[in-house]
């Protein structure tokens, strides 16, 4: 430490905000959640929608709901009493807002914004956000909550949308001022929107076609409406902690196992499960779908975890309807009055549904250059294209100083999204908390620890058979197009573990911030009084075990 000479040195400029939060979907609340309850309060939160809960703004098309058990799409510390099995997506809504409303966020949110830029200043220790409107925001600490699915895919690829004189429906963007009824209608797309969309259009229109690139795992969906018994359980938060934990250990249990068997062993365990899947799944389309070019269609060629499997209700019984069509040729482009196949056969529609899917997260492409430029110049759309996905914890880099991400590479870190965003949420909140103990205004991750977890991410048993598995004998051989890897052959989701006792899935509450972030504080800042104890924290050694 300096010695104290009592001499003042000029301060430098404060930023106007202690953080900044960007997105207020799930992630964007599960922040703010967390900096208020580590006693965080001057933040704003950022969206360009116009509320709170995110992807149930965007995604409003008929039949949206969870795909997940209500119970574990929520926060632990704000359980809910949900209406049915699977919540619609209204409910969730509701859900989210009312955290929000609870945690007062409301008072902390600015919606109609985009942040289009980020750039930090080491010299005054803080970001400077360059806004949509041309205004700018300065904060101490930026979180990027901006979720995993980001922006919807307009078209696919497919040529001439533009010349398209029907309705061009989004599932992300539905125009609830069309009447669909009695209507000739394409949906181009087998994913989980369309699982929900097609059943939910299928009675209410003249003709239904469904263009299939992929054929998906679609399991049935036990979904039904709380009764007296299920309504009582909802009342008990004892219920919603075993239903949490419950879900938690399944997932676990099966993360462990791929770490602690062999390679050789986990694979044609692997094999072997899809094999007698894939048979119990002919027999389960044989018994709802009687057309049997439609059933061969339906039987997917890759695994089921090499893309995501989905719950439908009603969606394999479409291609059973007078109304209901599965059209596999490959769709060769738009046309004014609807869809021209590679056969050469004009399709004329009134409604074409794009439920094409999104860009996602886990690629590197979907984070442009220039858009968050770091210490040192780190430009982090330049870096992910070149040395590819990695954060340490799935939260943060070393030359990103102040900054995290709610989800980032390696990050799925429990069951469900909510889960992962309240651990991320917690992760950050220890670190800016740790940071104000010190009287400390910078807070970044150590190189050694971001390399260390980045290694044990990659070399990682359950990553090396994720990526045969998954990659290589599935996405590859398949050519599937799958949220579980990237175009760089990377498998960036999933997580591993280290054991049900010391898993990945507790980080947040184990991690010693001391061990692996460096804290220090920006000579002159107004914050600090004396340059003489502004000196460089190192990282502290990692606490005993």
């Amino acid at each position: 430490m300096g010695s104290n000479t009592g001499k003042r040195v000029p301060a430098t400029p404060l930023p106007e905000l202690e953080a900044v939060v960007v997105g207020a979907g799930v992630g964007g609340i599960a922040a703010g959640c967390q900096l208020r309850r580590a006693g965080i309060d001057d933040f704003v939160i950022l969206d360009r929608r116009g509320d709170f809960s995110g992807t149930w703004i965007a995604n409003t098309y008929p039949g949206v709901a969870l795909d997940v058990p209500s119970t574990s799409y929520e926060f632990t510390f704000a359980p809910n009493e949900w209406s049915r099995v699977f919540a619609p997506g209204a409910e969730v809504r509701e859900y989210c807002r009312r955290v929000a409303r609870e945690y007062g966020l409301y008072e902390r949110s600015r919606f109609g914004v985009s942040v289009e830029r980020e750039v930090w200043d080491d010299e005054n220790g803080f970001w400077t956000l360059y806004l949509d409107d041309g205004s700018t925001l300065t904060a101490r600490y930026v979180l990027n909550a901006t979720g995993f699915f980001l922006e919807p895919r307009s078209n696919s690829g497919i040529p001439d949308v533009e010349k398209y004189r029907g309705k061009l429906m989004l599932s992300a963007g539905w125009d609830h001022s069309y009447d669909y009824a009695g209507k000739r209608v394409a949906v181009i797309g087998t994913g989980a929107s369309s699982m929900q969309i097609v059943p939910s259009l299928a009675p209410e229109v003249a003709q239904l076609d469904v263009y299939q690139r992929t054929a998906t795992w679609c399991f049935p969906k036990p979904d039904f409406a709380f009764g007296r018994i299920g309504q009582a359980l909802m009342r008990s938060k004892r219920f919603h902690t075993l239903a949490y934990m419950a879900n938690w250990y399944a997932y676990q249990a099966i993360v462990v196992a791929a770490e602690r068997l062999p390679k050789r062993a986990a694979l044609a365990l692997l094999t072997g499960a899809e094999a007698a899947l894939r048979v119990a799944y002919r027999a389960y389309l044989r018994f709802l779908v009687k057309d049997s070019q439609a059933r061969a269609a339906l039987v997917p060629r890759h695994g089921i975890m090499a893309n995501m499997p989905t719950f439908g209700r009603g969606f394999l019984q479409t291609f059973g309807r007078e109304n209901g069509t599965l059209l596999t040729t490959p769709i060769e482009r738009f046309t004014e009055r609807g869809i021209r196949t590679t056969d050469g056969v004009d399709h004329a529609y009134d409604m074409i549904v794009l439920a094409t899917g999104f860009n996602v997260a886990s690629d590197p492409e979907s984070f442009p250059i220039g858009a968050v430029t770091g210490r040192d110049g780190l430009d982090l759309g330049e870096f992910y294209r070149a040395n590819g996905m990695q954060a340490y914890a799935g939260v943060t880099m070393p030359r990103l100083p102040n900054r995290w991400f709610l989800y980032g590479p390696y990050g799925w870190s429990g069951v469900t999204w909510m889960s992962m965003m309240e651990n991320s949420g917690l992760h950050i909140a220890r670190v800016i908390t740790e940071a104000r103990a010190r009287g400390a205004q910078i807070a970044e991750v150590t190189p050694a620890a971001h390399d260390a977890w980045h290694r044990a991410m990659i070399t990682s048993p359950f990553t090396v058979v994720a990526q045969e598995y998954l990659v290589e004998r599935q996405v590859k051989k398949h050519n599937v197009r799958s949220y579980f890897s990237n175009a760089r052959g990377e498998a960036p989701i999933l997580r591993p573990s280290r054991g049900f006792r010391n898993s990945l899935w507790d980080h947040s509450e184990t991690f010693d911030p001391r061990a692996d972030y460096t804290f220090r504080s920006v000579v002159g800042s107004a914050e600090v009084a004396d340059p003489g104890d502004t000196a460089v924290t190192e990282p502290a050694p990692a606490a005993a075990k």
